[in-house]
């Protein structure tokens, strides 16, 4: 009975940073991969930093019982500083989340033709809906694309590494073509994990509020952040591998699914959204308990 909370838990927490972003490998070819092999061990250290914040984050929601952020904040932050995190993550919840449905609007317009605001309206229906279950079944429906993303990267993987041969030079002097907005991976790094907090804290702490053992709690963020850790690495080094063909496709992940078979990319492509959805759901439950919360 633990460890499955401690895996439902773990699992939700990965669906919740684990967004459309870095599931299209767009977020990390500027962050990371633009940085050649530096931006590997960035990589690899920013799954470090995950694994801590996920750990500690989870734990002070089950310390605190928390409904939402706010309770938590108010009694680890000075009144002040206090405000000023609210203020910003409401923004950042509202916002973020606002761009998640136009993503997904964009996503099955682009792989599938449909409208723009029907892709949209159907997240946006997905997110009232689910909204309405309980709180146990809402972290299984969070959670339930993390086991399919994972193996799926770890697919693409074995056939990235096992398939081809490799001029890394040529890699190298690619990858530091493409544009990124960072001057150096240390700040690129700090400024990836500054997101993934700002997205993920908010329903971090509502996901711990749900768990009454403390160890359960450390234990499933942990794990989650271990595995947030693992996915960005692992996709990074595909992203790094495949760099020729990753820098002239707007999804690159999806590009390289549809080297190993268009049925694979057609499930990818799924669960892309199915990711946007988890993302978007996340940020905008959590900002619904917050204004509930009295």
């Amino acid at each position: 009975m633990m460890l499955k909370q401690i895996l439902n838990v773990a699992l939700a927490y990965v669906g919740v940073i684990v967004g459309a972003g870095l599931s299209s490998g767009q977020d990390l070819m500027q962050y990371f991969v633009s940085f050649g092999k530096w931006g590997i061990l960035g990589a690899v250290i920013l799954g470090i930093l995950n694994a801590v914040f996920g750990k500690i984050i989870i734990t002070f929601g089950s310390y605190f019982r928390s409904n939402d952020h706010f309770e938590v904040l108010s009694q680890i932050a000075g009144s002040i500083t206090n405000k000023i995190l609210d203020i910003s993550l409401i923004i950042c919840c509202f916002v973020v989340g606002f761009v998640m449905i136009a993503g997904a609007g964009s996503n099955l317009n682009q792989q599938f033709g449909m409208p723009f605001w029907s892709g949209a309206l159907l997240c946006a229906v997905l997110i009232i809906l689910v909204s309405f279950l309980d709180f146990e079944k809402i972290t299984n429906v969070i959670g339930i694309f993390t086991p399919i993303i994972f193996i799926m990267i770890m697919i693409m993987a074995v056939y990235t590494f096992a398939s081809q041969r490799f001029d890394f030079k040529e890699l190298e002097t690619i990858a530091n073509t493409i544009s990124t907005p960072m001057p150096n991976i240390w700040f690129s790094v700090l400024n990836y994990f500054s997101l993934c907090v700002m997205t993920g804290v908010s329903m971090a702490f509502v996901l711990g509020g749900s768990i009454i053992r403390i160890g359960v709690a450390e234990k499933g963020g942990t794990l989650g952040g271990f595995i947030i850790g693992i996915i960005i690495t692992v996709t990074t080094c595909i992203l790094y591998a495949n760099v020729k063909l990753a820098t002239t496709v707007d999804i690159p992940m999806l590009a390289i699914a549809k080297q190993i078979h268009p049925a694979f990319a057609f499930v990818y492509a799924l669960v892309i959204f199915g990711l946007i959805f988890n993302t978007a759901f996340s940020l905008f439950y959590a900002l619904a308990k917050r204004f509930s919360s009295n």
